[in-house]
């Protein structure tokens, strides 16, 4: 690889699965040093261990775990320089069944989740010469689709809490957004298991393919290097041409 991050010292939250995972993977080949969240702790450490990365069981919906985790983060790595907010969850119900408990952890585990994280971080962020945060949206957060008023309702807030975070961070921190499209993650096994399920959703994005997390880890890797180095408060769609923004 480049070793487009060495020296970098990042804390990926939602990193046991999915996305998380294969944007560590991606990350520590390119030589940043790393700092693993996770509610799935055995899961976690199975990643952190084939990385070498330090990895910690946290809830990030948990200001208080969050709070003590990112200074135990920050002393092992020797700071924080780059925050990758991956972690996520998904609940497609309709609204007239949308159960109350379901709304408020979409929103805690989703918008609240990165909000602790970039607060606990900030001390050693402003500490760095340059930082980056990179926070995983959804398409849901650009259009609206059935049955995602919650998560949709999370996604869009986290896009335009990292546009307001943008102006209020810059010029030394940068914070954008990706926002994924339908990827191959344990989050959507019931779809792209499902034949009908799945063709019907390749029919409907101009590349005609179901994302990989890989290509969520790259588009993560370009926002935490100067390859984006005059880019700040955007959200960049990962979805195979569905949204068209």
């Amino acid at each position: 690889m480049s070793g487009k991050l060495d020296g970098r010292k990042i804390l990926i939250t939602g990193a046991a699965s999915g996305m998380g995972r294969e944007i560590a993977r991606l990350f520590a080949e390119e030589g940043a040093a790393l700092a693993l969240l996770d509610r799935n702790a055995g899961g976690l450490a199975e990643v952190a261990a084939a990385l070498g990365a330090a990895g910690y069981g946290c809830d990030v919906a948990d200001r208080d775990q969050v709070n003590r985790i990112l200074v135990e983060a920050a002393d092992r790595l020797g700071g924080i320089d780059g925050l990758v907010n991956a972690a996520g969850i998904l609940d497609i119900t309709h609204f007239d069944d949308l159960d109350p408990n379901s709304w408020d952890r979409m929103l805690a585990v989703n918008l609240t989740g990165p909000f602790n994280v970039a607060k606990a971080a900030l001390p050693f962020l402003r500490r760095a010469e340059k930082a980056t945060i990179v926070n995983i949206a959804s398409v849901s957060a650009l259009m609206p689709m059935a049955g995602t008023a919650g998560y949709s309702a999370s996604k869009a807030g986290l896009a335009m809490f990292t546009k307001a975070i943008a102006f209020d961070l810059g010029p030394t921190i940068r914070a954008n957004t990706i926002c994924p499209g339908v990827i191959k993650t344990e989050m959507t096994r019931y779809l792209w298991e499902n034949p009908e399920h799945s063709q019907r959703a390749t029919d409907r994005v101009a590349l005609k393919r179901l994302g990989e997390p890989g290509d969520v880890a790259r588009a993560a890797l370009f926002f935490s290097t100067e390859d984006s180095g005059f880019t700040t408060g955007t959200e960049l769609p990962v979805d195979g041409g569905f949204s068209w923004r």
